[in-house]
């Protein structure tokens, strides 16, 4: 009984556990989907309509039946003229029983123009069936149109029946001719013939001709051209099969790339000396990815590679995408494209193909990934693959590729046999077995310690390359920040505390529903009230709210509407001109970039403005004006992305990103390679507001401007684990009841960070313990 007992609560306990994670994973995967949609709301406010869509794609794969999510997908695909977008849309939402009335009428007709006839009739009977009850103009002649198009199905049906059966018929074998003989007659048999021998074969006289005139013809007649286009095509062919590599063929052919002399070295060794198989392990802001591509595109062009696979990190897939378009021309279909869920099994056959390594890995597409061969295959931040018992090590090793390039600034973060699986994935045998390692190169008892560290140098070297910045003598000048706390006045301290309590009351009746407007909301008041505003206007057209909500959304919008200059804008006028010389101003929201233009115009102080909803040729101009004419550039998060804008050394936050990568994709649009002057970066924000608790943390507790650039996502990555920063941030933000507490909450988190940074700061004296001095020079 006891024994009966026992198993019993082990079964509970085991039942509870699985609960417990089963939970954990829903909330884990809905926080995620929330993040997809936030981001897709960025890219929408700022008009690039694809990389919303990419993103809206992403929040329904975690949560496919999310009526808002839906919806917000079928006005995308209205916006950009997509009837297959609306159509998915609108299906999904019609299965699941959550289509609204107005959405019903529309649907039948996006399913006859997809050719979904019978669909079409299904969905129509039900919409003139609930005709009477909905409520929505001109019936009479929606009605006449309904049954005008079932009438056209029906027809489309018939004719398709009709065509199926007459083209079975003519594919019907014929019937076999009758017997003319009686079928119980018996066959004689037939004897069989004496076998050939070998040596009865006769000679077989063979003659050739040559048909003059198939060869005269195409010289006669052909097109001639000069001698010089005859060396050119000989010189090509020698080119491609030529063994050495002393002259990078590539480098001409590069856009808006300063290939410096190290990454440029890097490139030759990898490709004479390594023959296309390397760990490229980099001190972090070096350039690996640069490296990686002028390897890439050197292969390419010699025609040495037909076929490649790039494997990063979900996050980064779009971030390679421009950069190898951009810079090597080279536009590889990628995970994040819409094409890849329309057709993902086409997608995998394609010769050059960027992917998230979490979708290759997936019980879905492994099989697919792994079954065909590829001439080169890239992975970035390799240490992902430093367990080989894990999905990510097991996928890169089943692969079958000839030049294979691993990317990662730490490749020993906590054990040595990190490294020992890295380099085996590239050659293995190079460290000698598992055991072997261990006994020959790891301290017993401390496995960050090694032993008979110049053996280990010398095996390393002849697989890895290691950039130190002390090596690639980059002279940049240092950076300056420095945070700017602005007390608010009264209207706008009224504004912000009244947009944070309506956030609360929303989220605590629908939090779920509309995280992705409430954050956005949140974080426009810490811009501007202009800002505020479009999201406000988006809240009431939802129509889903409280009457009490409603009516202070509208209060809250005429508030903004009413207020004039803000303290931010007057600061930010005295730093303008207490600080002569080109300034860039970075904002997050289109609305704020028109607020200050109408404000710096207002006092006469003439700027630029750069953001996503300008063309190319615009853009282009723009810079040439700040660069010639003005001294202002105000602009959204993609300012100057992959200009050379290092003619100013001056930057703004007038507002913060809660996302600290985005800060640090800000200041490194100037304080980059190719910077002469020391760079200021003067950080603005208002009293107690989310941004003044971010800078907190991120300034003054971690010194995060004081970081060479790349190290805070190396500290971030850490947290991203659990969830990311902005929704630590949003958490604390709503779930404090004090100020008390809110600033508990933000300790924690800073200690956090603390730790995780000195976690970081082990690794690299570990790198050093390891490497010391560089590896390929």
């Amino acid at each position: 009984m006891a024994r009966n007992k026992a198993e019993k609560q082990k079964a509970k306990r085991k039942a509870k556990k699985k609960e417990r994670r089963k939970t954990q994973s829903a909330i884990l995967k809905k926080d995620k989907a929330d993040f997809f949609l936030y981001e897709a709301g960025w890219y929408l406010d700022n008009g690039q309509h694809d990389k919303a869509l990419v993103y809206l794609k992403k929040a329904l794969q975690l949560d496919p039946h999310n009526q808002d999510m839906l919806e917000d997908l079928f006005r995308l695909g209205f916006e950009m003229q997509r009837n297959d977008i609306q159509l998915i849309a609108l299906k999904r939402l019609y299965d699941s029983g959550q289509l609204r009335d107005e959405f019903l009428p529309v649907l039948p007709d996006l399913l006859a123009r997809d050719g979904q006839f019978e669909a079409t009739l299904e969905v129509s009977q039900e919409l003139l069936a609930r005709l009477s009850s909905i409520k929505i103009p001109n019936k009479k002649s929606l009605r006449a149109r309904i049954l005008s198009m079932e009438d056209y199905c029906r027809a489309r049906i018939e004719s398709d029946r009709a065509l199926r059966a007459l083209q079975s018929e003519a594919e019907r074998p014929a019937a076999p001719p009758r017997a003319t003989e009686p079928t119980d007659r018996v066959s004689k048999p037939v004897s069989a013939a004496p076998a050939l021998e070998i040596s009865t074969i006769p000679d077989i006289p063979v003659s050739i001709t040559v048909d003059a005139a198939s060869f005269q013809k195409p010289f006669s007649n052909g097109n001639f051209t000069h001698f010089g286009r005859y060396e050119l095509a000989i010189a090509a062919h020698r080119m491609r099969f030529r063994d050495s590599f002393e002259k990078l063929i590539c480098l001409p052919d590069l856009r808006g790339v300063r290939s410096l002399w190290y990454q440029e070295e890097t490139a030759r060794k990898v490709l004479k000396i390594f023959r296309g198989r390397a760990l490229l392990s980099d001190e972090v802001g070096l350039g690996k990815t640069i490296e990686a591509g002028m390897v890439l595109k050197e292969y390419i062009q010699r025609g040495m590679v037909k076929t490649a696979l790039i494997l990063t990190p979900s996050s980064l897939v779009s971030q390679w995408q421009d950069e190898l378009r951009s810079k090597f021309d080279l536009d590889l279909p990628s995970t994040d494209d819409p094409a890849f869920r329309k057709n993902s099994r086409q997608f995998w056959q394609a010769p050059f193909i960027l992917a998230s390594i979490n979708q290759a890995k997936s019980k879905r597409n492994f099989q697919k990934v792994s079954q065909r061969e590829y001439d080169i295959v890239i992975v970035d931040e390799a240490h992902h693959l430093k367990n080989r018992n894990t999905l990510n090590w097991k996928l890169v090793n089943a692969l079958k590729k000839r030049f294979l390039l691993l990317l990662t600034a730490t490749p020993v973060e906590n054990n040595l046999m990190e490294l020992y699986n890295l380099i085996t994935l590239l050659k293995p045998g190079q460290l000698k077995t598992a055991s072997a390692f261990r006994q020959e190169f790891m301290v017993r008892g401390d496995p960050t310690d090694p032993q008979n560290r110049s053996q280990l140098k010398s095996l390393l070297g002849q697989v890895m390359i290691r950039n130190t910045r002390a090596l690639a003598k980059l002279n940049i000048p240092p950076r300056m920040a420095q945070t700017i706390r602005v007390d608010s006045g009264t209207t706008e301290k009224t504004l912000y505390e009244r947009v944070t309590a309506l956030v609360k009351q929303i989220n605590a009746v629908n939090g779920a529903g509309h995280k992705l407007l409430l954050k956005t909301l949140l974080a426009e008041a810490g811009s501007s009230p202009r800002a505020v505003v479009l999201t406000l206007s988006r809240l009431l057209a939802k129509k889903d709210f409280l009457l009490d909500h409603e009516n202070e959304i509208r209060a809250l919008r005429n508030l903004c509407r009413s207020m004039g200059d803000t303290r931010k804008d007057k600061v930010l006028l005295k730093l303008i001109r207490s600080n002569p010389g080109k300034k860039i101003i970075f904002v997050k929201y289109l609305a704020t970039v028109e607020h200050l233009s109408d404000f710096l115009g207002w006092h006469e102080i003439p700027c630029a403005l750069y953001h996503g909803g300008l063309n190319s040729a615009s853009k282009d101009e723009q810079i040439r004006i700040f660069r010639e004419e003005r001294d202002v550039l105000v602009t959204t998060e993609i300012g100057g992305e992959g200009r050379n804008l290092q003619f100013c050394h001056q930057m703004v936050n007038y507002d913060l990103p809660w996302n600290p990568m985005k800060i640090e994709q800000r200041i490194g649009r100037i304080h980059r390679i190719g910077q002469e002057k020391e760079v200021n970066v003067y950080n603005l924000c208002a009293a107690d507001t989310v941004e003044d608790y971010i800078l907190e943390v991120l300034d003054r507790k971690i010194n995060m401007f004081e970081m060479v650039i790349g190290e805070i996502d190396m500290i971030l990555g850490r947290i991203r684990k659990e969830k990311e920063f902005s929704d630590f941030v949003y958490d604390i933000w709503l779930q404090s009841s004090s100020e008390q507490e809110r600033k508990k909450e933000f300790e924690q988190l800073a200690v956090q960070l603390k730790r995780y940074k000195a976690s970081y700061e082990k690794t690299k004296v570990l790198d050093d313990k390891l490497f010391g001095e560089n590896y390929e020079l």
